[in-house]
């Protein structure tokens, strides 16, 4: 049982990385500025 949830761990964060790499795809497309205003926001923080 462990197993299975570690196992569904690991599918979910690599989902969720997927979905930043489409996210940032997306708002760099949208807005180039704002996006690296984010990112170095972010950098800060």
């Amino acid at each position: 049982m462990i197993d299975l949830k570690r196992n569904l761990f690991k599918i979910d964060v690599r989902a969720q990385k997927d979905e930043e790499k489409v996210f940032m795809r997306t708002a760099c497309m949208i807005h180039p500025i704002s996006f690296t205003l984010a990112v170095d926001y972010g950098k800060i923080i």
